[in-house]
């Protein structure tokens, strides 16, 4: 979990997948939908809310108070569960008084979901006929479930970018990548020659990082021209370790075990290491998410840094982290809990919570206030241009269990000891018995 100032809303963390959190109705909606004491539209309503990390003192806090004022309900905050938060989640809805709005990890929305303990939030949708389209497509449409159902809420989303030191691309006479979602002069082989030029043992600089955001796995395969990324499209089989998939974290995995220009893995097992090698000057070209920012212009005074869209391939698409919360099926005001949601989603909930510069509302019109504002990284913007350029993860059952297998395995890979395709397909059955659930 990453720590600045708008990571209250940030997203779950390599080290946090790899810590061994374990994987883990419709019915009732269209009576909820109106039909309950704390409908929307009156005053006097109350509704209590969770997330994982303090609200006090950021945009999320003065989204909440801005809905309070203009709706008349009070929003209890509930103090934030820090640790083991999936495990206190997961308490509160079996013991049948959950808060009305949740915070909730994305790769448990489809088993809590089959479990049937979310929230239809499609009755909701309908009833108030809510434009859409005024949302990025992709992640809007992340939390709807196989039967149709809406089950979650997605209130912005981080896209993952390159992050390049331009200084350093001076120095070494290196062309800057494309200002604009482009891949000419912006191919894999492209990023890889910059790489090799951008990188000097002497000095310990080294040219790229792309493999330790886990995110690349999903961007990387589809731009390789993989059809489902990680699984496939239904969520039962692992299809990581496919050709195209494997190729694609093949070339991430040789950018250090034969190109020598990203540091070895070996290097990189320290929380954060990442972020300070780049603000050190070390890393020339990093793949990161949104939420990584704020560290940077906090932490970065001596060069200027900028973003750049994700080398081309067959595709140039990009996976995001998605903020998501949801209204448990037990909620005791949902109709208020639905207010809070579409206000936060709104335009004027997203032109707060974009304050504080970690994350893309997910209404568009607020995104296309991204701008620096005289602060770097001068093509902010392409964060919210990344709307068009989105690629999600499939659902499936159990994503945590699988990846508690998977990705440890890669390991071996990314130590050079064995081909990632041999690796994957070693443990293909063992996931996708855990993709069961």
């Amino acid at each position: 979990m990453q720590h600045n100032s708008l990571a209250q809303l940030s997203d779950l963390s390599r080290r946090r997948f790899l810590a061994g959190l374990t994987g883990l109705a419709a019915a009732g909606a269209m009576a909820g939908c109106g039909g309950n004491g704390n409908a929307g539209g009156g005053g006097g309503k109350s509704l209590t809310f969770l997330n994982w990390e303090q609200v006090k003192g950021n945009p999320l806090e003065q989204a909440i108070q801005s809905f309070e004022k203009e709706s008349g309900t009070k929003v209890t905050i509930q103090p934030a569960v820090t640790q083991e938060y999936d495990t206190k989640m997961r308490t509160l809805i079996a013991g049948g008084s959950p808060p009305d709005v949740m915070r909730i990890n994305d790769d448990f929305v489809r088993g809590f979901s089959q479990q049937g303990a979310l929230l239809d939030l499609k009755p909701y949708i309908d009833k108030d006929k809510l434009d859409t389209s005024q949302f990025a497509k992709e992640t809007f449409d992340f939390p709807q479930q196989p039967d149709g159902s809406h089950t979650a809420w997605v209130l912005g989303y981080e896209p993952r970018l390159i992050f390049y030191n331009v200084d350093l691309f001076k120095a070494a006479g290196v062309p800057l990548p494309p200002t604009t979602w482009s891949a000419q002069d912006w191919t894999w082989s492209d990023f890889e020659e910059k790489a090799k030029k951008l990188t000097d043992p002497a000095k310990k600089q080294y040219g790229a990082l792309v493999y330790l955001d886990t995110g690349y796995e999903q961007t990387f395969t589809v731009n390789h021209g993989s059809q489902t990324g990680i699984f496939s499209k239904d969520g039962t089989q692992f299809t990581l370790p496919d050709g195209k998939e494997s190729e694609a974290l093949q070339w991430a995995t040789d950018l250090t075990c034969k190109d020598k220009v990203q540091p070895p893995w070996s290097a990189l097992q320290q929380d954060s290491i990442q972020n300070q090698m780049f603000a050190q000057g070390k890393i020339a070209m990093m793949f990161a998410t949104f939420g990584t920012v704020p560290y940077m212009r906090q932490t970065i005074k001596d060069f200027t840094w900028d973003v750049a869209p994700p080398p081309g391939d067959v595709e140039q698409k990009t996976e995001s982290s998605v903020i998501v919360f949801c209204i448990p099926k037990k909620a005791k005001n949902p109709d208020a809990a639905w207010d809070l949601l579409k206000y936060l989603a709104g335009e004027e909930g997203g032109k707060i919570l974009l304050q504080g510069g970690a994350f893309t509302p997910i209404n568009l019109k607020a995104a296309a206030d991204l701008a620096p504002n005289g602060k770097a990284p001068e093509h902010i913007g392409l964060f919210a241009e990344a709307a068009k350029h989105l690629t999600a993860t499939n659902q499936t059952k159990n994503t945590i269990g699988a990846r508690e297998l998977y990705r440890p395995a890669l390991d071996t890979a990314y130590n050079c000891e064995k081909p990632v395709a041999d690796v994957l397909q070693g443990v293909k059955s063992q996931v996708e018995n855990a993709l069961k659930g």
